[in-house]
C-alpha cells in the first residue's frame, strides 16, 4: 500500500512537471513573439522618422537649387526684354547669365516664329558650359543659334507653356540634344515686348545628373535608394529595378516649388536584418532556458534536502548573529548615567538596529576634563556595516587618546578607512570634544545629520563622509555652551522612519517635539532631562510608525551641560591660568618650585604636586634636546575642582606614558634602568596624557583638588 502511494505521488509529480514545462514553453514563446513584434514596430517607427528627416533635408536642398534657377530665368527674361531691338543681344544675355551665375549650366532664349525675319522662322540662342568641345578651352562657355527644322523648339512643351503661363514653369524631363546635350528639366519664363505681347521664352536647364548628385546622401540604410518624379509622375531620377519577391518600404515627400515628389525606398530584409538575428538568438536562449528548467526540476528533490540543511544553518546563523549583536552592544556605552559622581553632565543614549546587527554607533569618554564623543551611521546594514562600525569606534578611541582637534581625528580616521575600503562603504560621523569646565566645544561633521542644540540645528559644515576620499582635509568648528544647554544627536533612522503609508517622520516633526519638550522643563538643574528627552522621542517615533517594519538603524544621544555654580551670584568659576618658560637646564628646577608655590595649591597637595611636576620637567630637560639648547613651556590652569599642568617642548618626539610600569617589588639591582620617574608621576596625578601636535611634545597632568 505504501509503495502504491509512492508510485501515485511519483505519477502526480511527473504530470505536474509536464504541465509546468508546457506552460513555461508557452509563456516563453509568447514573450518572444510579443518582444519581436514590439521591436519590429519600434524599428519601423525609427525608419519612418529617419526617412522623413532626410526627405525634408533633401527637399530644402532641391528647393534651394530650383529657387536659384527660377530667379536666374527671370533675370534672363528681363535682359532679353531689354535687348529685343537687336537679335544679337539675346545671345549676349545668355552668355552674360552664365558668366554671372556659376550654378547655371545652360541658358537660352527662343523667339516666336519669324520674329526676326532676317533670322528665318526659327531663332533660338543658347549658351552652355562645356568641358571640352571642338577645341574649345576647358570649362568654357559655348554660345550658338540652335533653332532649325531639325530642332523645332516651337513644338516643344517648355516653349508652348512658357508662352502661355505668366510665371516660372518646370517642364517634364527630356533629352536636350541641341542645347545642354544631356537629360534635363527646364524652367521657362515669358519675354514680353513693350506692348505686353509674349514674343519669346527664356529658359535655364537643370541636368538630371546634378539632381542625382544632390540626392546621393539619401541612403538612409544599406541598399536603400531614392527616386524623384515630376508632378505628372514622370521619373526625373529613376530608381533601379526592384528584385522580384523582395518587399520594400517607400517614404515620399512633395517638393512645394516644383510639385515634384522625392521618395526613399528601403528593402525590408535590410531594415529588419538585426531583428531577425536577435530573434534567432532569443529563440536559442529560450530553448536553453527550457533545458535549464528541465534540469532544475530533476534537481528539485536534492534541493529539498539542501533546504533542510540551509534551514539548519540559518538557525545557527541566527544564533551567531544574536551573539554578534550582544558583542556589538557591549562595545557601546550602555550604563547611564555614565559618570554618577559628575553633577555637571547629564547623558542618555540608545541604539535600535533594524536587523540583528547594525551600522549605527555612538561612543563617549571623559579625559582631562573634556568629554570626547562621536555618533555615526555606516552605509548599508547587517554584518558588513557592523564590522565597519566596530572599526570606526576603535579608531575613534585610539586616535582621540592623543589628540583633541576633531578635524585631525576625522582626517586620520578617514585616511585609515579609505586605504582598505574595498567594499566602498562609508560612514557619516559627527565628532565633538567638550570642555566640561568652560563649555567650549570643538566639533567636526563628516557628512552626518547636524545635531540639535536647544531646539535649533547646530550650524555645521557637512564635509565628506568617512571612507570616500583619502587625504580629504576636514574643517573644524567651535561653539560655547551655556549652562543648561542640551545637545541632541541622532542618525537618519529617526527622521527617515516610515509609517505604513510611507510618510517620513521628518526633521520638522523632530524639531517641534524637541522644542515642546524643552518648553515643558521647569527645573534647569534636572539631571534626568536627557533620559526623559530620549524616551519622549522614542515614544513619538513608535506611535508614528505604528505596525510598519523598521527600515533603518535608529540611534539617539542626548547631552546636557550642568556645570556647578559658585556662591557668588550663581556665576561659574572661571579657570585661573599661569605659565612659565624655562631653559633645558637642571639648575632652573628651584625656579619651578617657586612658581608652583605661587599657584596657592592646598598645603596637603603642594609637595606631592611639586614632586611630580619636577620629575616630568626634569625628564624633558634631560632628553628633549640632546646636545642642544631649548625651551620648556609649563602652563597651569586652576579651578576649585582641579589643577591642570601642560608641559610642552619642540624637542625630539617622546611619549613617557608608553614606558612600561616599573616593578617596585624587585630588588634595586634587578630593576630595569629608568621608569621610576613616570611611575611616580602616575601615582601622584589623577590623569596623565601625551600627544604630539604641531611638532611639539605635549604632556598633560591633572590633579583633582
Amino acid at each position: 500500500m505504501r509503495r502504491q502511494n509512492s508510485e501515485e505521488k511519483t505519477t502526480i509529480r511527473s504530470k505536474a512537471g509536464f504541465w509546468i514545462l508546457l506552460v513555461a514553453a508557452v509563456v516563453l514563446e509568447a514573450t518572444n513573439c510579443i518582444l519581436y513584434l514590439y521591436t519590429r514596430h519600434t524599428i519601423r517607427e525609427e525608419a519612418v522618422q529617419r526617412a522623413q528627416s532626410e526627405l525634408r533635408a533633401a527637399e530644402l536642398e532641391i528647393n534651394a537649387v530650383t529657387s536659384q534657377l527660377e530667379a536666374a530665368v527671370q533675370m534672363l527674361a528681363r535682359m532679353g526684354e531689354d535687348g529685343l531691338g537687336d537679335p544679337e543681344e539675346a545671345a549676349k544675355a545668355t552668355r552674360t547669365l552664365l558668366e554671372t551665375l556659376d550654378n547655371v549650366e545652360s541658358a537660352g532664349i527662343a523667339f516666336t516664329a519669324g520674329y526676326y525675319p532676317k533670322k528665318g522662322k526659327w531663332y533660338e540662342v543658347c549658351s552652355s558650359r562645356v568641358k571640352e568641345k571642338d577645341g574649345l578651352p576647358y570649362d568654357s562657355i559655348y554660345t550658338r543659334q540652335i533653332g532649325s527644322a531639325a530642332h523645332d523648339y516651337l513644338a516643344s512643351e517648355w516653349f508652348s507653356n512658357g508662352l502661355s503661363i505668366d510665371s516660372a514653369w518646370w517642364c517634364e524631363p527630356y533629352n536636350d540634344d541641341a542645347g545642354a546635350q544631356a537629360m534635363v528639366v527646364s524652367c521657362s519664363y515669358p519675354i514680353r515686348d513693350k506692348e505686353g505681347r509674349v514674343v519669346a521664352v527664356a529658359l535655364v536647364d537643370l541636368s538630371l545628373e546634378k539632381l542625382m548628385h544632390l540626392s546621393q546622401y539619401l541612403q538612409v540604410y544599406q541598399e536603400s535608394y531614392y527616386s524623384i518624379a515630376s508632378a505628372t509622375g514622370v521619373n526625373i531620377v529613376t530608381p533601379p529595378d526592384t528584385v522580384p519577391g523582395r518587399r520594400y518600404l517607400q517614404f515620399d515627400e512633395e517638393i512645394d516649388a516644383t510639385g515634384w515628389r522625392i521618395s526613399i525606398i528601403i528593402p525590408e530584409d535590410i531594415l529588419y536584418a538585426d531583428l531577425k538575428r536577435a530573434g534567432l538568438f532569443i529563440t536559442i536562449l529560450m530553448l536553453i532556458g527550457l533545458a535549464v528548467l528541465v534540469f532544475i526540476m530533476f534537481r528539485s528533490a536534492n534541493d529539498i534536502r539542501r533546504l533542510v540543511t540551509v534551514n539548519t544553518q540559518k538557525e545557527r546563523m541566527i544564533r551567531d548573529l544574536e551573539i554578534a549583536r550582544n558583542i556589538q552592544m557591549a562595545m557601546l556605552p550602555k550604563t547611564f548615567p555614565p559618570y554618577p559622581n559628575r553633577r555637571d553632565l547629564a547623558m542618555y543614549g540608545v541604539v535600535l538596529p533594524a536587523k540583528e546587527v547594525g551600522g549605527d554607533l555612538y561612543d563617549f569618554y571623559e579625559r582631562d576634563g573634556k568629554l570626547f564623543l562621536c555618533i555615526g551611521d555606516v552605509s548599508g546594514k547587517g554584518v558588513p556595516a557592523a564590522l565597519v562600525m566596530a572599526m570606526t569606534r576603535s579608531l575613534f578611541r585610539s586616535l582621540s587618546a592623543h589628540e583633541q582637534d576633531t578635524a585631525v581625528i576625522a582626517t586620520q580616521i578617514n585616511d585609515a578607512m579609505s586605504e582598505s575600503n574595498e567594499l566602498n562603504m562609508f560612514v557619516t560621523l559627527f565628532l565633538a570634544v567638550m570642555d566640561l569646565r568652560t563649555g567650549e566645544m570643538n566639533y567636526c561633521n563628516a557628512g552626518h545629520n547636524a545635531p540639535v542644540l536647544n531646539g535649533e540645528f547646530l550650524p555645521t559644515i557637512p564635509n565628506l563622509p568617512i571612507g570616500i576620499l583619502s587625504g580629504f582635509a576636514y574643517t573644524p568648528q567651535n561653539t560655547t555652551l551655556q549652562r543648561g544647554d542640551m545637545l541632541f544627536f541622532y542618525t537618519d533612522g529617526l527622521t527617515e522612519a516610515e509609517n505604513e503609508s510611507k510618510t517620513l517622520f521628518g526633521e520638522e516633526r523632530m524639531i517641534n517635539l524637541l522644542r515642546s519638550f524643552r518648553a515643558e522643563q521647569t527645573d534647569p538643574n534636572d539631571a534626568t532631562v536627557a533620559q526623559r528627552g530620549i524616551e519622549t522621542m522614542l515614544n513619538a517615533v513608535h506611535a508614528f510608525v505604528g505596525k510598519a517594519e523598521q527600515s533603518d538603524d535608529l540611534t539617539m544621544l542626548a547631552v546636557k551641560w550642568l556645570p556647578e555654580e559658585d556662591r557668588h551670584g550663581g556665576k561659574l568659576d572661571k579657570p585661573v591660568r599661569h605659565s612659565i618658560v624655562m631653559r633645558n637646564d637642571i639648575q632652573q628646577i628651584p625656579t619651578l618650585a617657586e612658581w608652583v608655590e605661587s599657584l596657592h595649591i592646598p598645603d596637603a597637595l603642594n609637595m606631592t604636586i611639586n614632586l611630580a611636576l619636577e620629575e616630568a620637567v626634569t625628564n624633558v630637560m634631560l632628553y628633549a634636546y640632546p646636545g642642544e639648547n631649548g625651551k620648556v613651556l609649563i602652563e597651569a590652569e586652576k579651578t576649585p575642582q582641579r589643577i591642570t599642568f601642560t608641559i610642552s617642548d619642540s624637542g625630539i618626539p617622546f611619549d613617557p606614558t608608553q614606558r612600561p610600569e616599573a616593578d617596585i617589588t624587585l630588588p634595586a639591582e634587578d630593576r630595569a634602568i629608568g621608569g621610576l620617574g613616570i611611575h611616580l608621576v602616575r601615582q601622584i596625578m589623577d590623569d596623565i596624557h601625551y600627544e604630539r601636535k604641531d611638532n611639539r611634545n605635549i604632556l598633560t597632568l591633572v590633579k583633582k583638588l
